[in-house]
């Protein structure tokens, strides 16, 4: 079941764990080290439909010819920001509202990134032939966006400098054999629940039990020993005293969501679901499909626990048809008896994937102990897939969907760069997450390693 007294006061030797990870799937011994000691460590740019990169659109950046008429895609490079900071700095720079900024997907905060946005075309006509200067980043436009939709975005580009490392020649030719034929666990990566406070599904959990003000209460109160001193001794002082109105005057500044929910409640005691309204309708529903990822991680977890194969379906499973860029198509099927051969041909092939649950209220589940892995996840929290319809929130409502159960890098290498450092490089489907590559090849204990950081130094 899910404990929030572990959450507070969390080891990051316990980080993944507490987010569902709890298994390898490589047997070699890890290289060690660490990532993102600085952004540039850590580089990643989006590739849309078509080809078009984001990176070599902003360094070869030139004004559009023909102005945007509809949507206007805009090219953004962002250093130790996050995706969604960048976008609210757009949305306030064009004089537009957040939602009318369209993000393919999110991107790493602390890292080098070039990804690409759409917005009004009206909004950006003055800028058409000049950057537009934000805090920590920079946007341009680059033309017409023909679709904001997310499966605009083909795969996205990792160039990942690893420090510190054992740089044995021999663990990283193992590395890239296995890891590209064989994939990794697709788990979401701890990005998904916060890097410094891993807590984001734990708010979706009281959330999707219909709780919203001990959704509050963990949102603003719950927090871990990496966070700044006065961070971590205002949210404290909040879960011993539980007054409201006190957080609401002395909330540090940085702490926008949380200064814009606490101010709803002092001034309407009592209105939780008021209190989340104040927050952009991405955050409420990123706080839902936290507690998803978290699920589904868990039983994934399981899964590999107890010899359930990966990389090949077993009868009851569920698949689907992979596009060359490893996206899986929206149509999904069961696996039987009559059709299990030729399932297991094409997953072999990399043609198709075997899928799990990300849970919602209206996803199928697999007729074997994969689904039932799911369910026992929900149950120990007193749940069911039917929670995630919210009455209170209806909006952050999910309906749930599927994942591949593996990751298999599209492109992948890994060398010797000098003086105990490794370069790798990656190429991966969209929504997968590189630091899921990475601890397969690093195997540290302390999850902050993967934001440049190793307490135990």
């Amino acid at each position: 079941m899910l404990d929030e007294e572990r959450y507070r006061n969390l080891s990051c030797d316990d980080y993944e764990e507490a987010v569902g990870i709890g298994a390898y799937m490589t047997g070699f011994r890890g290289i060690g080290g660490l990532i993102k000691v600085f952004p540039e460590d850590f580089e990643v740019w989006e590739v849309l439909n078509g080809g078009l990169e984001a990176r070599e659109a902003f360094e070869d950046w030139r004004p559009p010819s023909i102005p945007p008429v509809k949507h206007a895609l805009v090219v953004v490079r962002k250093r130790d920001r996050e995706t969604l900071r960048v976008a609210a700095d757009l949305a306030e720079l064009l004089g537009v509202r957040l939602r009318a900024v369209k993000t393919f997907g999110l991107k790493d905060r602390r890292a080098v990134a070039w990804q690409f946005m759409a917005v009004p075309a009206r909004s950006v006509l003055e800028w058409l032939e000049r950057p537009m200067e934000l805090r920590r980043a920079e946007a341009r436009v680059v033309g017409e966006a023909h679709s904001v939709e997310p499966r605009e975005l083909l795969f996205n580009r990792f160039r990942v400098l690893v420090r510190g490392a054992v740089a044995d020649r021999g663990v990283l030719d193992e590395f890239v054999s296995e890891v590209s034929s064989r994939g990794v666990p697709n788990f979401y990566g701890l990005q998904r629940f916060g890097v410094s406070r891993p807590i984001t599904h734990v708010v979706g959990y009281h959330v999707v039990r219909g709780d919203l003000e001990a959704a509050a209460r963990a949102f603003v109160g719950l927090s871990t020993p990496y966070e700044p001193a006065h961070l971590l001794e205002f949210r404290r002082a909040f879960l011993e005293s539980g007054d409201w109105e006190r957080a609401a005057r002395n909330v540090p500044r940085s702490l926008v969501y949380e200064r814009a929910l606490l101010s709803h409640i002092a001034r309407n005691p009592g209105d939780f679901v008021g209190a989340f309204r104040r927050l952009p309708l991405r955050i409420r529903r990123l706080f839902v499909e936290s507690y998803a990822s978290y699920v589904f991680n868990r039983a994934l977890t399981e899964n590999l626990r107890d010899g359930i194969p990966l990389d090949e379906p077993v009868e009851g499973d569920l698949v689907a048809r992979l596009d060359r860029f490893g996206r899986p198509e929206q149509r999904v099927y069961q696996v039987s008896r009559w059709n299990l051969s030729e399932a297991a041909r094409r997953v072999r092939e990399g043609t198709m994937a075997v899928l799990m649950p990300h849970p919602g209220h209206s996803i199928r589940l697999p007729q074997n102990e994969r689904g039932r892995a799911v369910l026992r996840v929900l149950e120990e929290d007193g749940l069911r897939p039917s929670s995630f319809r919210l009455r209170e929130l209806a909006e952050a409502s999910s309906r749930g969907g599927y994942r591949p159960v593996l990751l298999r890098p599209l492109h992948l290498t890994a060398e010797v760069a000098g003086g105990g450092e490794v370069l790798v490089e990656m190429a991966l489907p969209r929504g997968s997450f590189a630091t899921v590559v990475l601890r397969e090849l690093m195997k540290q204990r302390c999850a902050l390693s993967y934001i440049g950081r190793d307490v135990h130094r």
